[in-house]
């Protein structure tokens, strides 16, 4: 009797534990199915964004605004669709991704694996017009020729700040450029080259080209509205002269006429000129004051030295001439937080480092400086004299540069490399101009570029 119960009850155990064994593996199995299809659907999840991705970036840099195409990865695949929803204004972005996972009471009942799906949409939209102000850019030139030579980077010059050329920038020597370097036709000698010494710390890329034709009409409004329009003429005048002071104040002349003066001698003689003032005295003002909206509209030239405590954009409809040290009451360079600003544009002449007594020695330049004036003569930041004059230092300018031909501001011997005439260069860009800017600065437009915005995305 105790035998057959001992039999009972082992078959019973042998049956409980088969039972479990058999549950414990439909678990096992449950489980790796979930497993299989959570870890399928993050792999279609990121098909689909990464299309996404590839897409973005063939609206963005290539400009496609209608095309289809497919994506495979991780075993998955995404159909890609860019299509215009308005024409020429908004186009949409669509993905939709698949894979399939096994899931065996599906694949029991079809007899095939169980599709996933994601999918992604995005809309961009295009805008043109006026962007950014023209002081974002450190260094712009249409070309870095100047009557038809071109003009070097040489041994000694330094640049802090993106710098960019839609011709070819030359190099001599070792040149450092601490951003990077951008030019339409090439660089010269090439950077792989073994013959280019230049540093480029912050890189360099050819074939790129930007168009930055500048409207004038929003910097001359301010300067009406503000009551800061000067017409020289009516005072028998040729310009204005303003001399900033450190205590935020500036005395203002009227230029009469300028006086070619001979000086130096030898290899280094020269002309130069020289402003002679009219018999009306000096005015002394505060800056806040000259104009209401912190912009000047000379309707001729401009001569400009001293120390600017305030904001001020003076547009000159011929040359500006900087005298002296043209600086900040707060140096950016030591402050970062300088609420000091000056623009200085010539719209329809040059902005030039004067061959003055001052500038003999070194000059310091703190401003946005823009030449330009659309027309067929190409304008420039110069230095007078640049190839006559000795030796005169270095211009340390911080602030940035736009100009539609490339000024050369010094001479140096082909052989050496050294300066034989002028000035070396140590620029250094304003980072604050990356965020602001002069009073009212021009306005950077593209009319014949369209530039994408993208205004939603959907996963």
């Amino acid at each position: 009797m105790f035998g057959k119960s001992s039999l009972l009850i082992l078959i019973g155990f042998i049956t409980a534990f088969s039972i479990y064994q058999l549950r414990m593996a439909r678990a096992v199995m449950s489980a790796s199915d979930s497993f299989n299809y959570y870890y399928a659907k993050t792999l279609v999840h990121e098909t689909a964004v990464s299309a996404m991705n590839i897409g973005v970036n063939k609206v963005w840099k290539d400009t496609v605004t209608n095309t289809t195409f497919n994506v495979v990865m991780n075993n998955c695949t995404a159909v890609v669709r860019v299509f215009p929803v308005v024409p020429d204004s908004i186009v949409k972005l669509s993905v939709r991704a698949w894979g399939y996972a096994f899931v065996d009471t599906y694949y029991a009942k079809y007899k095939r694996p169980y599709r996933l799906e994601d999918s992604a949409f995005a809309y961009f939209q295009y805008s043109s017009g006026p962007v950014t102000p023209a002081s974002k850019y450190f260094w712009f030139t249409g070309t870095e020729f100047f009557n038809g030579a071109p003009v070097y980077w040489i041994n000694g010059d330094t640049v802090w700040g993106p710098v960019h050329t839609n011709s070819t920038l030359h190099t001599y020597g070792t040149p450092v450029f601490y951003d990077k370097v951008t030019a339409y036709s090439g660089i010269n000698p090439a950077p792989t080259s073994s013959r280019n010494k230049a540093k480029f710390y912050g890189g360099w890329e050819v074939g790129i080209r930007a168009e930055i034709p500048v409207d004038m009409t929003r910097t001359k409004t301010a300067a009406i509205n503000g009551g800061g329009v000067y017409d020289p003429s009516s005072a028998g005048a040729v310009g204005v002269y303003f001399k900033f002071l450190p205590n935020g104040k500036v005395i203002r002349r009227y230029v009469q006429s300028y006086q070619n003066q001979t000086i130096g001698s030898g290899s280094y003689g020269r002309t130069r000129k020289v402003p002679q003032f009219t018999s009306a005295g000096p005015e002394t003002l505060n800056v806040n004051n000259i104009s209401s909206t912190g912009v000047i509209w000379v309707k001729g030239d401009v001569v400009v030295e001293g120390t600017i405590d305030g904001q001020l954009t003076i547009l000159a409809d011929r040359d500006i001439r900087i005298w002296d040290d043209l600086k900040y009451a707060q140096d950016p360079n030591v402050n970062p937080n300088s609420d000091d600003f000056l623009g200085l544009i010539s719209n329809g002449g040059n902005v030039i480092v004067a061959d003055s007594d001052p500038n003999q020695n070194d000059v310091v330049i703190q401003a946005a400086i823009l030449a330009w004036d659309g027309g067929s003569s190409d304008k420039v930041f110069i230095a007078e004299n640049w190839d006559k004059r000795p030796p005169s230092g270095a211009i340390y300018l911080t602030g940035s540069i736009v100009q539609e031909q490339r000024g050369p501001v010094g001479h140096f011997s082909g052989a050496s490399g050294i300066i034989q005439n002028g000035f070396s260069k140590r620029y250094r860009y304003d980072p604050r101009f990356r965020t602001k800017a002069p009073p009212f600065y021009p306005l950077v437009s593209y009319p014949d570029i369209r530039q994408l915005r993208l205004i939603s995305w959907w996963e």
